[in-house]
């Protein structure tokens, strides 16, 4: 049990951080109530989403469901193509059916690639189509930085995103549908797999989001991996009826970015409701980075691998004040084959979309400028201004 004492120390500690240099990689949280900016660091770099693009896949589904295109016992065919997608992956069947809802739960806890594609084709008949979806519910929600070419974040170049975008994704789903929240904090789900006869025996999948059931109210949203981006994540807490995000990108290990991510959510919780800049109002600091940066020469060494601690989100043993011992609060969510019963979807997309390329948003960008810290030492910092009454510190991550 945390002891006021526990939280004091943890306090002192991560003002303590507060007086190093932030770190070069990007970061932003935010309370997602009142949407306001609580730190951020290159918010607007384009940066590879990896499988944070299931959050927006997700989002289109759950759009599509809310305007009567498809409900959630609609059909999801696994197609040739879908299951040909490489891990991770659930691996059913070629011809084998799920419903949208089941659809969903392997989308999010498992982040299967072959769901993913499968969801896309059934929806819009074709990725490219999906992708097209995708590519509007960006631009309605403002997320400026932002192209999609695939429903699941495995790398293309072209596929680009900004923390800054995430958080007004992770804003969009929060507020518009609370309904699909049970799907964000599962951190486990029982599904069938495929043996080799062609059978199915049930079998336990772990969410890769390791602050689930290991940080306090911790309740979303989804990891994200390829050589190229590093280890992203978007988690996120409620504590006293209040909901904090963060968002990391390019950490180099499953335990440092769920670290990482927790500092920022601790941190949040100690600014007033008033605190931070609003999201739409946020503005960049310094050069902002049109070209991702890419993370495989750091974390796809052979070297690296050998370094990091990397185990499976039902097994991972993170020692570290920000986080607690795993703690088995949920039951796994149950996916089953068959049983669609809903209409298949009419508003099939067209299959050729024009040329992708990378986004050329600039916005506005103000000098660094020294704040301070909320532990009331007035020690100065150098970093980005997010809060009204300039006090929103920047944390340094060591990964």
């Amino acid at each position: 049990m945390k002891t006021k004492h526990h939280f004091t120390l943890l306090a002192a500690a991560f003002s303590t951080l507060l007086t190093t240099t932030a770190h070069p990689l990007p970061h932003l949280s935010i309370d997602l109530d009142s949407g306001r900016v609580l730190s951020s660091n290159q918010a607007f770099d384009a940066w590879h989403p990896a499988s944070l693009t299931k959050l927006m896949t997700a989002y289109v589904i759950f759009r599509a469901i809310d305007a009567g295109e498809i409900t959630a016992e609609s059909p999801v065919k696994i197609s040739r193509n879908a299951s040909r997608q490489p891990p991770s992956r659930i691996g059913f069947g070629r011809g084998s059916v799920v419903t949208f809802d089941n659809a969903l739960k392997l989308l999010i806890v498992k982040s299967a690639n072959d769901i993913s594609v499968a969801i896309a084709e059934s929806l819009s008949g074709s990725t490219r189509g999906f992708a097209n979806r995708m590519n509007r519910e960006a631009s309605r929600l403002g997320m400026k930085g932002s192209r999609f070419v695939n429903p699941h974040g495995l790398h293309d170049k072209r596929q680009v995103t900004t923390a800054h975008d995430i958080a007004l994704l992770v804003r969009a789903i929060h507020k518009e549908y609370p309904q699909y929240a049970y799907l964000f904090s599962a951190p486990s789900l029982m599904a069938p797999r495929r043996l080799k006869n062609g059978k199915y025996k049930q079998k336990m999948h772990f969410s890769y989001n390791l602050l689930l059931e290991r940080f306090r109210g911790g309740d979303g949203f989804k990891t994200g991996f390829v050589c190229a981006s590093g280890y992203n994540f978007v988690g996120a807490a409620t504590q006293g009826g209040r909901r904090i995000a963060a968002v990391v990108f390019g950490r180099d290990g499953q335990t440092s970015r769920a670290v990482d991510t927790a500092k920022l959510i601790t941190e949040g919780f100690q600014f007033s409701l008033t605190q931070g800049t609003p999201i739409n109002s946020l503005q960049a600091v310094g050069t902002i980075r049109s070209t991702p940066t890419n993370m495989r020469p750091k974390v796809c060494t052979q070297k690296a691998r050998a370094k990091r601690y990397n185990p499976g989100a039902g097994q991972a043993v993170i020692k570290s004040p920000w986080m607690q011992k795993r703690q088995i609060t949920k039951k796994p969510l149950q996916v089953t084959l068959g049983g669609a019963s809903g209409p298949s979807s009419s508003a099939l997309e067209p299959t050729i979309v024009s040329r992708v390329t990378t986004p050329e948003f600039r916005p506005n960008t103000i000098p660094s400028t020294t704040i301070t810290s909320p532990s009331n030492d007035n020690t100065p910092i150098r970093g980005t201004i997010v809060a009204s009454d300039n006090t929103v510190p920047l944390p340094k991550f060591r990964p």
